[in-house]
């Protein structure tokens, strides 16, 4: 996106910093009847309130028209259609195509989802043999937080029989101790590297061959599964099985591909069907509503105008869910590796910062440690609150506790910007 003009705060008639210092959100709310109805909107299974952030309809309609004359419309067909976006790597960005067409047979014209299909049937081979009691997935970067959040988000879903591990760390420990009471004989490993050079990755998994090997077991090799765009390079190593990963599936996106495969194995093929099923509900969204009613324009928008507009250095992420515990850690890598430059494509320095720092924890154990900071401090950290509407188990009293405090937590300094999403399950 092209640098802010000086038209947005032309607009508001005083610079953007001086507006949010002289911002009230309390008087905001008073002057504003209409307020929460002009800045909160639904998509498919989200409903998200922006209402208490730093902007009015005003700024929105300021960067609303920003998106538009930097050819948002342009960029986001280009995106959809499998297009080359990334032009420093002449690659296009696949995981939306991936999730919009995953439907598609696996052939002319679709082979960048043979990989996908191939690492279907591959999970319901994998659910159905009784010789395999783990999965180890080996991955770092969006390879492993991706697979790794989505397992503890679907748990309730999982419906296998196997235990599915995953080790990203080079740090020995956490393979060590991963394998502890694990059989070389009954235990699978999937090792996820685009390029298939990515050294931490590699370096687990030639440890874990090496424990294979020491455990008596003559071809360690039937025991891999490489996930990789170079097969030449995984079958050098010796791995068995390859699934096929397309250039244009970004790591930190690839939970979508054949990377899913530890997630498709515990919530069965089907359940990953719906999963990029739903998915693609969004994607739709995304495509076809206009940017005036479309929730991840205006969550992007939101951010450009905390991080470039307003400078907040930061970003809060708080999920009312257990489940979602690995999502800050999911987006702070997925954010911050994709917007965190200081160049533009052309590599020309960037006169703004194009992104802010992402962090945060679940819920009720933030409450505990950082809240006061947040509440109390004296430095604005936009902070997003997440809840689930139904809980996946029957414990009683638990859920309208930890409703309660979401609730509570929403009320905000007259000046400490937040925005809470409600998410359906």
């Amino acid at each position: 996106m092209p640098p802010p003009t000086n038209q947005l705060r032309q607009a508001l008639g005083l610079q953007a910093t001086e507006y949010a210092c002289s911002f009230d959100l309390r008087q905001a709310f008073a002057t504003q009847p209409g307020r929460f109805a002009e800045l909160s909107l639904s998509a498919p299974h989200l409903r998200a309130d922006l209402s208490k952030n730093l902007w009015d309809s005003s700024v929105l309609s300021g960067l609303l028209s920003l998106a538009e004359s930097s050819g948002l419309h342009a960029r986001r067909e280009a995106l959809l259609a499998g297009e080359v976006v990334n032009p420093t790597e002449n690659r296009p960005a696949l995981h939306a195509w991936l999730r919009m067409n995953h439907h598609q047979p696996a052939a002319a014209g679709h082979e960048w989802s043979q990989g996908l299909h191939d690492m279907l049937v591959l999970a319901e081979a994998l659910r159905a043999d009784p010789g395999v009691d783990d999965l180890v997935h080996i991955g770092i970067g969006g390879s492993g937080l991706g697979p790794e959040m989505a397992l503890q988000a679907l748990q309730p879903f999982q419906t296998c029989r196997q235990r599915i591990h995953v080790v990203s760390n080079l740090d020995g420990h956490d393979l060590d101790q991963t394998l502890q009471g694990l059989q070389p004989a009954r235990t699978r490993f999937v090792v996820a590297s685009k390029s298939w050079s990515t050294a931490e990755t590699l370096r687990n998994a030639r440890s874990a061959w090496d424990w294979c090997v020491v455990g008596g077991l003559e071809d360690p090799g039937s025991r891999f599964i490489a996930v990789t765009s170079c097969p030449d390079r995984a079958s050098i190593m010796g791995c068995a099985r390859l699934l096929h990963l397309p250039e244009g599936v970004g790591g930190r996106f690839s939970l979508w591909s054949s990377v899913g495969l530890p997630l498709a194995v515990a919530i069965g093929a089907e359940g990953f069907r719906q999963l990029l099923r739903g998915a693609a509900e969004m994607d739709g969204h995304f495509a076809q509503a206009p940017l005036q009613a479309n929730l991840p324009v205006w969550l992007g928008l939101l951010d450009i105008w905390n991080s470039s507009f307003l400078n907040l250095p930061s970003r809060c992420v708080v999920p009312y869910h257990h489940g979602l515990r690995r999502l800050p850690a999911y987006l702070q890598q997925l954010e911050m590796e994709s917007n965190g430059k200081r160049v533009d494509t052309h590599g020309h320095p960037l006169p703004y910062p194009t992104t802010a720092a992402l962090w945060g924890e679940v819920g009720s154990n933030s409450q505990h440690a950082f809240f006061q900071w947040l509440h109390q401090g004296s430095q604005r950290v936009p902070t997003e609150l997440l809840l689930v509407r139904r809980p996946a188990h029957d414990l009683d009293g638990h859920h309208d506790a930890l409703l309660a405090n979401w609730r509570a937590t929403r009320t905000s300094p007259a000046t400490a910007p937040a925005r809470s999403c409600c998410w359906t399950s």
